[in-house]
Parts: C-alpha cells; structure tokens; sequence
C-alpha cells in the first residue's frame, strides 16, 4: 500500500524552479491524491453531517422544538435510531470505496482516521466539489451497475448499441466517449466490438476499475446506500438509507459470453488529448456518444476530432441531450475579469463554452463531412434517478446515426 502522504503547505513538493511538465505531473499526482482522500473521507464526512444536523434541532427554541415529531427530537431514542441508520448507511459505502482504495493501493478510511486523530480540529475535508463527486459515483453505481438501473440503461444504452449492431454489422473498433463507470463498454464489448472506454474522471475511472475487475461471481457484491445524505423531497426517512447491491452482473461473466475473445480496455483523461492525434485518424470504426457531446467545451472540436478517427464508412452513434456542461459566465467574460463578478479561481472552460442548438450542431456536424443517416428527436430519458425521490431530471433526447462516407473510387 503507500504511504499516506498529506500536502505539506510549509514543504511544498514543487521546487521553485521545475518545468511546466513536471509542474503538470506534480498537479496532477495533487489531483489524484485528492480524488483518493474524497473517497476515504465520505463516512466521516456523513458522520458530520449528521452531527450537524442534531445540533441544528438542538438549536431550535422550546416552542419550535415542541411541534418535532419524535424523530426530530434529539433526545429522543427514534431521533438516535434515525441517526445511527444514516451512519450505517455511511458505513456500508465506505466499506466499497476502502475496498476501491485497497485494489488501488491507495490509503483507506482507517489510515485516514489515524492521521484525522493527530490532527485533531485542525482536520479539514476534500472540496465540497470532491465530496459531490462521490455522491454522482454512487448515483452512478445505480444506473450502470444495478438492478434498479436497468430501465434507465433501457432508455439510453439500447439504442445506442442497437445502432452501432445495425451500421456495423462486422463490429470492429468502437470508443465509448465519456464512459463512466463503463456499463455501455462492456455492453459493445460483450456483443462482439473491440471496445475502449475513454473518461477523465479519476472518480469514475477508479470505480469502474474496481468493478469490472474485483466484483461480481465469486468477488461478490455491495450493499451500497445510493442517496445517504439526501435532505429534499423525501417521503420517508428510510428511504435516504435504502440500500441496492452492486454489481447486478459479473462484469468477467458477460465479457466471457462473448462469440469471440473480448478486446476491452480504459482509457484515462480529457477526450481531445487522448484523441485528436495522428496515430488516432481513421483508427475507429465507430464512436458511442452517449449523454457525451454536450461535455465539450466547443463542440465543434469534438465533431471535427470524431470525424478524424473513424474510418471512411464508420459512423458516430449519438444519444442524449444538450445541457452543455461548461455553459457559464457573462457576455464577453474573461478568466481575470473580476468585474464581472469572476473570479481568478473560476475554471476558465466556464467562460469559453460555446453554447448551441441541436440545429447549429446538425449543420456543423455536416460541414465537417457527416451523413445523417437515422435521427430521432423527443427521446424521453431520466439520469441517476432515485426511484423513491419526489424530484425527478428527464431529458428529451435525441438520438442520430452520423456516417463519415466511404472513400469515392477514382473514375
């Protein structure tokens, strides 16, 4: 395993006078450290919320406290019950993710909990961005990786792996943009495609590890509390800390099923610098985009890059909405422009992303040399859902086939 070191701010590791490559990989060794730190911290982090929460009704005025139910009363032995089912609930995700950590060589929960003791108050967690990474991970488990899942994959990763089937009959190489947890991958894998998922979420890329290669048969599986430390729209308490078992298959099973042997891989970090290269063009019979596109900056980029890798008669496989996830920041905003309320901390993708319709992406998508050949709009979709949750996300999708034509023959 290795060592648990913590950043030193009166040491720092990055000497003055490094190059800017050596200054990439010290910030990225940083990034990576914290994506491990946020997956060792989740229990505790939930522990702390609930002790947050107890304090807040203690809090409370006689009179308001008066009208708590039972529950609410944290004197009460239900209000101690409820706490301690969150704290369990916790728990149970945490003995996931040390698991994770442990296949990663990476500290767990308990090396934290001793270096947390001789810190004492000074102890502080991962960015709230870290921690609501995890939370999307275990959200994530759900959809990709469990029973409870399996309408949402219906919806999303059917189509998408009925249209690559369709358009390429022989299979061949197939790239899973933005795989996540890497269900879809193993999907096209199984069905006889040589597959590469590509994701630059260290989050994902460490649980989809994990899974595909320690759970499932005889590895065994997870009870998992999925939505610990939701607070809004709840029917019931019990409901924020009910648990599904992840994986619903075994991941090395599926892959065997298939006619021939599986060629399966991921791969880690941002989409155009994995792939906008030479050694990439014309290397892909097909691309699965699903719930994908909508992550770029400028999505003409994606398009031109997706267009260089495939092969002449290869086709990108689309399904999804346009949420655009870097939209953002005012008219004519710069990274440094504080007036306008950034600030230099802003990620400055949030002030470059260029936003569109799905008619404005269609015309790019043909001048860049795509043929249309299947389209379907109004697609009804849910993302991550909590099936017991009184809040529900549903997108309206579209779904489209784009062909890059085959090489005319010489007259």
């Amino acid at each position: 395993m290795s060592a648990f070191i913590p950043d030193d701010p009166v040491h720092p590791s990055a000497a003055p006078h490094t190059s800017q490559e050596q200054q990439e990989e010290i910030q990225e060794q940083k990034h990576f450290q914290r994506v491990c730190t946020s997956f060792a911290q989740h229990a505790f982090f939930q522990h702390a919320s609930v002790a947050n929460q107890t304090a807040r009704l203690s809090g409370l005025s006689p009179p308001q406290r008066a009208l708590l139910p039972e529950s609410l009363d944290p004197s009460s032995a239900s209000h101690l019950a409820r706490s301690d089912a969150h704290r369990a609930a916790a728990d149970a995700n945490q003995r996931f993710f040390d698991a994770l950590l442990t296949h990663s060589q990476q500290p767990t929960s308990r090396d934290h909990a001793h270096y947390r003791a001789s810190l004492g108050p000074k102890y502080v967690f991962e960015s709230t961005s870290d921690m609501d990474k995890v939370k999307s991970v275990l959200k994530s488990l759900v959809r990709d990786w469990s029973a409870e899942g399996a309408a949402e994959r219906e919806q999303c990763y059917s189509p998408v792996v009925a249209g690559l089937s369709a358009h390429l009959p022989r299979r061949g190489r197939v790239l899973v943009g933005g795989a996540g947890l890497g269900r879809l991958a193993l999907e096209l894998a199984a069905r006889g495609f040589a597959v590469q998922g590509n994701d630059v979420s260290y989050h994902m890329l460490m649980a989809s590890d994990f899974l595909l290669n320690c759970c499932g048969g005889e590895s065994g599986t997870f009870g998992i509390a999925p939505f610990v430390g939701g607070t809004c729209n709840l029917a019931r308490a019990e409901h924020a800390v009910r648990r599904v078992q992840v994986p619903d298959v075994d991941p090395a099973a599926l892959l065997n099923s298939a006619a021939t042997p599986p060629d399966f891989s991921m791969a880690a970090g941002e989409f155009l610098d994995c792939y906008q290269k030479d050694t990439e063009r014309g290397a892909w019979d097909g691309v699965a985009s699903c719930f994908f596109l909508d992550t770029a900056v400028y999505v003409g980029d994606y398009v031109r890059c997706i267009y260089d890798m495939l092969r002449p008669g290869g086709v990108l496989v689309n399904l999804g909405p346009l949420l655009w996830h870097w939209s953002g920041g005012g008219a004519g905003a710069r990274p440094d422009d504080e007036q306008l309320g950034c600030s230099r901390g802003v990620e400055p993708r949030y002030l470059q992303s260029i936003d569109m319709t799905y008619e404005d992406l269609r015309e790019i998508m043909v001048k860049v040399g795509f043929e249309i050949v299947e389209e379907k709009r109004g697609l009804s979709c849910s993302y991550t859902r909590d099936v017991e949750s009184f809040m529900h996300t549903q997108y309206t999708c579209v779904y489209f086939v784009a062909r890059k034509p085959q090489v005319k023959s010489e007259p």
